[in-house]
């Protein structure tokens, strides 16, 4: 899952270094559409050793990221063809969902001892 997550959020994020605007905005939808498989299969079969409220909270979490994700991959398959704005907009979804997760994970690392 770790993995999986990792390679997602980096596939979007080094997603404008490509040079191409295809290969950009495919990027982008297959970094989001990863995230979104992630979800939607952690969400529907959650890991029972974990407990209930570990099941509660990581379900509201998978929410967020269905949420924010799902608008990218649209915004990607929709920069795919049409437009080149809408790329731009996806990414910075991304970004500040990337910017998120990383300050939740360097708070629970160094300040509350995960």
């Amino acid at each position: 899952m770790k993995v999986i997550l990792i390679l997602g959020f980096g596939i979007m994020l080094v997603a404008p270094l490509l040079r191409r605007r295809k290969r950009v905005s495919l990027a982008l939808a297959v970094g989001a559409a990863a995230i979104v498989a992630l979800a939607l299969i952690e969400m529907v079969h959650p890991d029972p050793r974990n407990g209930r409220a570990a099941i509660e909270s990581d379900r509201h979490f998978y929410l967020l990221f269905l949420a924010c994700e799902l608008p990218v991959l649209a915004l990607a398959l929709i920069s795919l063809r049409y437009f080149k704005w809408p790329f731009w907009l996806g990414w910075a979804i991304n970004l500040a969902l990337t910017l998120y997760l990383t300050v939740i994970v360097v708070w629970l690392e160094f300040f509350w001892h995960w």
